[in-house]
């Protein structure tokens, strides 16, 4: 049987995530002592009407390939990564905590953690989960995502010009 989460702390630069899967036994016993999160970002559909987090987000992304609303995606991680930042607690989930919330934990780290797709691939499946980020699709999701997750600093001017 694959590892399930709940709240599985992980680090992404200086901040903590949590990830989560929608059927984990700790969840379903609702584990009283568990704070919920400020922001949660949700991959699955079924986790509609489960959710604890005070400021709920939903993702569609019904699969193990690359996300439906990868725009929406992207907007949701840059704004998970800023709430971070502004000392939010974050929960990452979809049904297994694998897959898609590897993925997401990994971009975080790519946005937050300054680091790359494949380092950050490699650490996720050491020290959060050793399935996570577990189809091609995602994976190549993840090294794909990696230039609209990093700012990129201005091309400077061709010699001679001026703005």
């Amino acid at each position: 049987m694959k590892d399930r989460h709940w709240r599985t702390r992980y680090r992404v630069g200086g901040y903590e995530v949590w990830g989560t899967s929608l059927d984990s036994e700790e969840r379903r016993r609702h584990a009283p002592y568990a704070e919920p999160a400020d922001i949660g970002l949700y991959l699955d559909e079924r986790w509609r009407g489960e959710t604890d987090a005070r400021t709920p987000y939903f993702v569609y992304w019904p699969t193990l390939e690359a996300p439906v609303e990868r725009s929406l995606l992207v907007r949701r991680i840059k704004e998970a990564a800023a709430a971070l930042e502004n000392g939010a607690t974050v929960e990452v989930a979809c049904f297994g905590g694998h897959g898609r919330t590897g993925t997401v934990l990994c971009c975080l780290d790519v946005v937050l953690g300054g680091t790359t797709a494949h380092a950050a691939l490699e650490r996720i499946r050491r020290e959060y989960c050793h399935y996570a980020v577990g189809s091609a699709d995602l994976q190549h999701f993840l090294f794909d995502v990696e230039k609209e997750l990093v700012p990129r600093a201005p091309e400077p001017l061709p010699a001679g010009e001026t703005c």
